[in-house]
């Protein structure tokens, strides 16, 4: 059983705003052990992962939340991160350049896929059309990209921290004013770097004791992906027969791979029967 981490969202009456905290030790570990990352690259995937999360937490009625990452440069070790957060479960994948490798030096997110990157979200709110947006932004920081995104397309004040395998994000609610503001952000500052690398989210937000802080509600979540034989299979709906033929091995199998969680199904193109590896 994949153990889970633990959101808490928050309210800060006496600045007007709301926040979440998570420590995703959990999420991190399992995501980076099935994709085989280490280094700067396991932890830019595990703060993509938790970032998402932010994101779902404050969508209000949303079900499913995507963050994806687009390098610009076409000659970055890796081309696109993407992350997608429901109630309790996140899931991700690194798409790696041709001839990368997943040892990567330096240090931001710039090391790993250039300048001017393309965020963009996709945000199902349950009924109608998703909304998407996409926002270009240069920074070493994913904390910084995420706040850009907020400020230009959700159009909220806000303000986040992405430390090692931490997530905290304050937002401002309606009626909260510049001298509101400043006090929530004053408080977070008083984090100190080691509270933020060791320190539980319930300590943490002690931090914001003088402005009433009220923990509203829990949430746990996990690594986990939700694909199927079933759906797997359907991705060889639309492919032509000829070309089934090309993929297929001898055996008339064709192998099927989720790039979430590098599950495996052979389908022969003959039987229709599939195994799992």
């Amino acid at each position: 059983m994949t153990q889970k981490d633990t959101l808490i969202r928050f309210l800060l009456p006496e600045a007007r705003a709301r926040g979440a905290i998570i420590r995703g030790k959990h999420i991190i570990a399992e995501a980076n052990a099935i994709h085989g990352l280490q280094g700067e690259p396991a932890l830019l995937f595990g703060q993509t992962l938790l970032a998402s999360i932010m994101l779902l937490s404050i969508s209000k009625g949303g079900v499913r939340q995507v963050l994806q990452l687009d390098a610009s440069d076409e000659n970055t070790p890796i081309k696109r991160m993407q992350a997608e957060s429901k109630s309790g479960a996140v899931r991700g994948y690194v798409q790696w350049r041709d001839g990368a490798h997943p040892t990567v030096e330096g240090e931001g997110i710039t090391a790993l896929m250039g300048e001017n990157i393309l965020l963009s979200t996709v945000r199902d709110l349950g009924v109608g059309q998703p909304y998407v947006s996409t926002v270009q932004h240069d920074s070493a920081w994913l904390a910084d990209h995420m706040l850009e995104y907020l400020r230009q397309s959700v159009q909220v004040q806000a303000d986040m921290l992405l430390v090692g395998d931490l997530a905290m994000m304050v937002e401002a609610m309606p009626g909260c004013d510049d001298t509101h503001w400043f006090k929530a952000v004053e408080a977070m500052a008083k984090v100190s770097n080691q509270a933020l690398e060791h320190g539980e989210p319930e300590d943490i937000l002690k931090v914001f004791a003088d402005l009433g802080c009220q923990i509203v509600g829990q949430d746990v979540y996990h690594y986990a992906c939700s694909c199927s034989k079933e759906s797997m299979k359907q991705a060889l709906a639309g492919i032509a027969e000829e070309d089934l033929h090309e993929l297929a091995d001898e055996a008339g199998d064709v192998t099927l791979s989720c790039q979430y969680c590098n599950n495996h199904v052979k389908v022969n193109i003959g039987t229709d029967e599939d195994t799992c590896d």
